[in-house]
């Protein structure tokens, strides 16, 4: 049974889902109004936003805050390392890796950020694109969540759900409720976003695979109705034998993805390109960091680029926070932070370098593989397969693995909804189905309507907008617990 605060969700998300439906040209205008807006007005307090939550990190990892335990010292782990560290990389950002793991560094290269006097096609635009993609991906986008799960954990109590109100000690419940609210609607924006951007790729492969059918509509709800039944089935085995085990299986085909690349990609292209990785994002960071670009086109660069992801990261706060905080019971906040902030961004790192290396030397050897903007993104990785021996084995495993990633984000997402509607931290299956549901149908709608790909995008701008000052003070409070409290704070118990 959903309690009344259940009721009110549901209720807020179907409104929204039948505004999509009806109407999903004039919802995806609404959005799009409404991310440009915010991305002009407020575009450095974002930018700053991600600065804070790396900077918190690192306090924690260093001061002795990071003794504390998730969950309480009489916690023990539940999960072995690599499973919690597969769970949390799939559902922090999963399909997306795969989306744009050789398209991001090849529009870079193509098209270098406006004003940096950098020649498109050549050797500082390879080395600049490499470190952007990084940039983007990498310690600001983990430490985002990190931050945020931290926030949540220090207050998480006995038989309640870690909710992203539990951050804030004291609140009225009527500005809880509300709190939850925003944090519930923004993780529904974010997913519906990611989920849209995988079944553009996932069809887009499907078209590939198969010549002569269109990538179309068609084709993307047919992916979308198979995905709601392998999330049916994920979500009637539970945590531990569904979202763990989905989880795995990733991982084995992430793994199989990249090691055939190493395999069969020139070595000299990848080692330059993870070469050029860690050693450009290292000394182009501290400027990515605190530029925002004034005006024209290279602030709109900017807005379109960086300015989106990291929002995008934090719309999918309240879901990959409370998620994190399930799954990371028994684990020192200093662990936490070096397997969800380090690990994730170590293996971002070699993911890019490679996809990345490989789709830029191709590039470089005369090859097009015919990516240039948002539009052509989705078929990156099965252009640069098409280059290899077993081209069409290699896209069919890439279109399982976004196809697994999906499912995965779209089972954690609802049994975290779930969670916030229940108010319980073992949401029931009749919970998870129905917000699951709700998913899919917005997921529908936005790849329906016209704007395509920039309708996604806008709904996690939008999504992240309300989330900045949430977790703003959310960092801010917990760094003031951390220090009042001394090694004890966040030794809680759930």
């Amino acid at each position: 049974m959903i309690p009344g605060r259940g009721r009110g969700v549901a209720l807020a998300l179907c409104g929204a889902t039948l505004l999509a439906v009806l109407i999903p040209s004039g919802f995806a205008e609404l959005l799009t109004r409404i991310a440009s807006f915010f991305l002009s007005v407020f575009g450095g307090w974002t930018l700053l936003l991600a600065n804070l939550c790396l900077l918190f990190c690192a306090a924690v990892c260093m001061l002795p805050w990071g003794r504390q335990v998730i969950g309480g010292t009489d916690k023990v782990p539940e999960f072995r390392m690599l499973t919690w560290i597969a769970m949390m990389f799939a559902a922090g950002m999963g399909a997306g890796l795969v989306f744009w793991g050789a398209a991001e560094p090849l529009i870079h290269f193509a098209s270098p950020p406006p004003g940096e006097g950098i020649e498109p096609l050549t050797d500082e635009a390879r080395r600049r694109s490499l470190a952007i993609t990084q940039f983007h991906w990498g310690l600001h986008a983990w430490a985002i969540y990190a931050a945020a799960t931290i926030a949540i954990a220090l207050s998480a109590k006995s038989g309640k759900p870690p909710l992203p109100s539990t951050a804030f000690p004291g609140l009225p419940a009527p500005a809880a409720r509300v709190v939850d609210l925003i944090a519930l609607l923004a993780v529904v924006f974010g997913l519906v976003a990611s989920l849209g951007q995988g079944a553009f790729q996932v069809s887009a492969g499907v078209g590939v695979i198969v010549p002569g059918l269109e990538a179309g509509p068609s084709v993307q709800l047919g992916f979308l109705l198979l995905l709601s039944a392998a999330f049916l089935t994920s979500a009637a085995l539970g945590l531990r034998r569904g979202i763990a085990l989905l989880s795995n299986v990733n991982m084995v085909l992430a793994g199989v993805l990249l090691l055939f690349l190493l395999i069969v990609a020139p070595a000299g292209d990848v080692a330059a390109a993870l070469w050029e990785s860690a050693a450009g994002y290292v000394t182009d960071i501290p400027g990515l960091s605190v530029t925002l670009r004034a005006a024209g086109e290279a602030r709109a660069w900017t807005d379109a680029w960086s300015l989106v992801y990291f929002l995008w990261w934090v719309a999918w706060t309240p879901f990959v926070g409370v998620f994190l905080v399930r799954i990371s019971r028994g684990r020192s906040l200093r662990a936490f932070v070096l397997a969800a902030v380090g690990a994730p961004s170590l293996l971002t790192l070699l993911w890019f370098a490679v996809l990345g290396g490989a789709a830029l030397g191709l590039q470089e050897g005369g090859m097009d593989l015919g990516v240039a903007d948002f539009a052509t993104a989705p078929l990156a990785t099965y252009t640069l397969l098409e280059a290899f021996p077993f081209s069409v084995l290699m896209q069919i495993v890439t279109v399982l693995l976004v196809s697994f990633f999906l499912v995965t984000s779209a089972d954690s997402g609802a049994y975290v909804i779930a969670m916030f509607a229940e108010q319980t931290t073992d949401p029931s299956l009749r919970g998870r189905l129905l917000f699951g549901a709700v998913l899919s149908l917005l997921t529908l709608a936005a790849i329906l309507s016209e704007g395509g790909q920039t309708t996604t995008r806008a709904m996690a701008v939008a999504g992240g907008i309300p989330l900045t000052a949430l977790l703003g003070a959310q960092v801010v409070s917990a760094a003031v617990r951390l220090s009042r409290t001394g090694r004890h704070a966040g030794a809680t118990k759930e």
